[in-house]
């Protein structure tokens, strides 16, 4: 659906950001999407609730009624048969045909919507897992480091050729990065249980495993996005087309207040003799009405706010995110130019190895650089964020 030749503005030029796996995330997606029962739930739901309005423009059903009486012996008894069916006025069934055809449009793009937002939700936590897999790398480098230095130090330590001291603050700072990996890992089982639930509690392992890179998301200009909005955003294409529904059941509403009718036959026996015969009646509508028009003029104004609203707020969103992804990008490319070719881990050691700084000096600038790097991949991840929540309707592809 979304197919536009807009030229790309924006180019990440992260190694983190884009790779082989990146072009698998869409991949796993799909995966993930067509298992989650929810979506299932969401399509049957959306299905009851029409066929709940259809019901609605049914004939009430046919009554027959059989009536048999005793009489006297010189006058015999007597037996009736009456069979009859009553209908509204004839326009009401048409105009309600006419709401529910619509509604059956509106839902439509109700499991659009529901798609859409399910599919959003998944991309995200899918994100999410890249992100602690991403630091749980950095934090296990910087872990591996440790165990190499802490067991150098012991062999300082019995040689006599380095301080216990030394070695104290190697251990100690083994346990902050411990502390900080179980953190991750904590944050990574639950992740973990949350793709399974969405993966319709199947076993999620092999997907987890495959997703390494980010989605291969760009950010389009924000004429493109309007454009998108006006042409493809199945929530206000729902809210409108429910809207026009509604105002085809005022019209209904309004049709109710004439008269409704019966027709029947009517078959009697008595004394010997057969009468056959129609029956004919009329119901007037003086108290079954009251209020109903004016309750269902609230209702459809009620979703003409809703329509303008859903609008409304697509589009600041939209446009908040996008100002938000340009910002973030800035953020990221700036630790990006800054953090490629980066030897600074490497220096330090030689400086430490050199005698030219502390044991300490060099855990606190070791710590320092760690965090700049996560300070990137947190910048990264809060990009691939927003650029996923900003490019949701590009599913529709």
């Amino acid at each position: 659906m979304l197919k536009s030749s807009t030229s790309i503005l924006f180019v990440s030029l992260s190694a983190f950001t884009f790779g082989a796996s990146a072009q698998n995330f869409d991949t796993l997606l799909n995966k993930v999407v067509s298992n989650n029962t929810e979506l299932m739930s969401s399509v049957a739901a959306a299905r009851s609730e029409l066929l709940t309005l259809k019901s609605e423009n049914n004939l009430p059903d046919p009554e027959v009624e059989l009536e048999y009486q005793w009489g006297r012996h010189e006058v015999g008894d007597k037996f009736d048969v009456n069979v009859t069916q009553g209908f509204d006025w004839p326009g009401a069934y048409a105009a309600r045909g006419k709401a529910n055809k619509i509604a059956s449009e509106a839902m439509t793009y109700l499991n659009q919507s529901n798609y859409l937002d399910k599919r959003l939700e998944i991309k995200q936590t899918m994100i999410d897992i890249v992100n602690v897999k991403k630091n749980m790398k950095v934090v296990g480098d910087r872990l591996a480091t440790m165990d190499k230095m802490i067991e150098k130090y012991t062999t300082g330590v019995h040689n006599g050729e380095l301080t216990i001291l030394d070695l104290r603050k190697l251990k100690i700072e083994k346990i902050r990065l411990d502390d900080t990996m179980a953190s991750l890992e904590s944050e990574f089982s639950l992740l973990k249980s949350t793709l399974e639930a969405q993966n319709g509690g199947q076993n999620c392992d092999d997907i987890i495993a495959t997703l390494e890179g980010y989605p291969d998301d760009v950010i389009l200009p924000a004429d493109e996005y309007e454009k998108i909005l006006e042409e493809y955003d199945p929530a206000v294409k729902y809210s409108s087309l429910m809207m026009q529904s509604q105002t085809q059941r005022v019209k209904a509403e309004r049709l109710m207040r004439f008269p409704g009718f019966t027709l029947g036959y009517h078959h009697s026996w008595e004394d010997g003799d057969v009468f056959n015969g129609m029956i004919v009646g009329v119901t007037l509508p003086v108290f079954s009405t009251h209020n109903k028009v004016r309750a269902a003029k609230a209702l459809s104004r009620s979703l003409e706010y809703d329509e303008m609203t859903v609008a409304i707020q697509r589009r600041a969103a939209v446009k908040s995110d996008r100002e938000k992804a340009v910002a973030l990008y800035r953020q990221m490319t700036a630790y990006e130019a800054a953090l490629k070719n980066d030897n600074s881990v490497e220096l330090l050691k030689k400086s430490l190895e050199g005698g030219q700084i502390s044991l300490l000096d060099y855990l606190g600038e070791m710590d320092y650089y760690m965090q700049a790097e996560r300070d990137y991949l947190d910048v990264q991840y809060r990009y691939h964020q927003t650029l996923a929540t900003l490019n949701k309707y590009k599913a529709l592809d």
